[in-house]
């Protein structure tokens, strides 16, 4: 499954800042480098994401087939997702795209990835893989569903 693109949490990203009061010329800019900074690190965080081993498993010891029979859990960043330095480079370059620059464009870059980073951390610690995925040869052969 891809990320959502960027066109898709712009206008999440701007009602949220409409609804939280920040208002101004550039903040629709600011919402809109928030939005693309916020895609590219799903799409990182997609392109990384990995479930830990040791998910319980029912399996016939003859065939080796079965399916997983409890939840798996996703592995943390900064291996299981980017980190905020990571994504820090990416959001300074979406802000200065979309003409946010200045003295305090660094922080707010900073601010932004660290944002993304943490909500990727408290996703990884609170998601899991649901039970049920096939099994055939003593390895999974489907993909697994988050819960």
């Amino acid at each position: 499954m891809p990320a959502p693109p960027a066109s898709l949490i712009e206008n999440l990203a701007k009602a949220a800042f409409q609804s939280a009061g920040l208002r101004g010329e550039l903040a629709p800019d600011i919402a809109a480098a928030t939005a693309k900074t916020c895609g590219q690190a799903l799409a990182m965080f997609l392109a990384q994401a990995m479930v830990l081993p040791g998910i319980p498993a029912a399996i016939d010891p003859i065939s080796g087939a079965g399916s997983t029979a409890g939840p798996g859990k996703l592995l943390p960043p900064p291996a299981g997702g980017p980190i905020a330095p990571q994504l820090r480079g990416i959001a300074l370059a979406n802000l200065q795209a979309a003409g946010i620059r200045g003295e305090d464009a660094s922080a707010l870059a900073a601010v932004t990835a660290g944002a993304i980073a943490q909500g990727l951390s408290l996703f990884c610690a609170s998601a899991m893989v649901s039970p049920g995925i096939a099994v055939a040869g003593f390895v999974t052969t489907a993909p697994g569903r988050l819960m």
